[in-house]
């Protein structure tokens, strides 16, 4: 069952958050109160400030705890607040996600705890996790979709490069978008089908946006503010790159040819696909793909880098990403040069 969230008039600001998520809760949790919760604040965001609110009273039992995510500053700029509550809805409908949105306020969300921990860089290279991703990734990816629209990450690189002042910094990648757009991807995908090709992705499957429960052995997928149409492989590349964690990011943990296979077998099974295409040819086309991954979240940390508020390296990390996007350029631009 799916149930719109209730609206609140309010902003919250991450300093007084203890003084101010009482009242705000209240329709929710009426009997919540600073004596009887505790506040958590959870580290991994690198766009949002997230925090965790749990009753004290029942501490085994997490099923009424919140999250309350408070967006980034100037985060309007690029990410549209309206589509990632719709498409939270929508994955509601579906039953791809179970938590729901309980409150959109000013400046942020509220919604249902995913209990469980976020995957680290090793969980998400195990057998029994990664199975569960790729199959959960595919149901992500069977959400029907009907509405058209350019593929997310060309629509998100664009919105960075007009975010960034330097453009003689980035001159190469506007050019190098302008022939990705028009030669490489109608190369690489030609004839895109909408809900095969194209589909509802999540776009940003970074290790610590997938919450493992070994309690029940499931996973939960956190954090669909790019969540739109996008190329299905785009989605699987990003996630293979994202191996590589963020702090301290070690790109070499991108997975093998046999880990990507076996990957794959599992997404192509839940998706109903034909597993015989799962050779090198397609890991390779996963590869060229991940090559734009990094183009995207490198110009992305450039921007992050000029309006963050958060303690985060974003130069250092648009270096990283931006230095592996050049070392993979040749083999996605070599599907236009034979």
């Amino acid at each position: 069952m799916t149930s719109h969230p209730i609206h609140e008039n309010v902003t919250i600001s991450l300093e007084n958050l203890s003084n101010e998520i009482y009242k705000l809760v209240s329709s929710i949790r009426p009997d919540w109160n600073s004596s009887n919760t505790r506040l958590v604040t959870f580290t991994e965001g690198i766009t949002n400030s997230i925090v965790g609110l749990f009753d004290t009273r029942t501490p085994d039992d997490e099923s009424e705890a919140l999250v309350i995510k408070i967006f980034g500053s100037n985060t309007e700029l690029f990410i549209d607040r309206s589509s990632e509550m719709n498409a939270m809805i929508k994955l509601s409908e579906n039953n791809v996600l179970s938590q729901r949105v309980l409150i959109e306020f000013n400046n942020g969300l509220i919604y249902e705890y995913a209990s469980g921990r976020a995957c680290s860089r090793e969980d998400v290279r195990k057998d029994n996790i990664s199975k569960l991703i790729a199959i959960k990734l595919a149901q992500f990816h069977n959400v029907p979709m009907t509405k058209t629209e350019t593929p997310h990450t060309i629509t998100l690189i664009r919105k960075f490069i007009k975010l960034i002042n330097e453009k003689e910094e980035i001159s190469k990648y506007i050019s190098d978008i302008d022939i990705i757009e028009k030669r490489i991807l109608p190369h690489l995908i030609p004839n895109p089908l909408i809900g095969k090709d194209l589909v509802l992705c999540h776009n940003d499957l970074l290790v610590k946006n997938i919450i493992y429960n070994d309690k029940t052995d499931k996973i939960s997928f956190i954090d669909f503010e790019y969540t739109h149409l996008n190329y299905a492989l785009f989605d699987i590349a990003n996630h293979f790159v994202e191996y590589a964690g963020v702090d301290n990011a070690d790109f070499t943990l991108y997975p093998t040819r046999d880990e990507q296979k076996r990957w794959l077998k599992f997404y192509f099974q839940t998706r109903g696909m034909n597993e015989q295409i799962i050779d090198d040819n397609l890991c390779h086309l996963v590869d060229q793909f991940s090559a734009l991954a990094h183009l995207m979240w490198g110009l992305w940390a450039l921007v992050q880098s000029n309006i963050s508020s958060l303690d985060f390296d974003y130069v250092n990390y648009a270096k990283l990403r931006l230095d592996s996007y050049q070392k993979l350029r040749t083999i996605l631009f070599q599907s236009i040069e034979k």
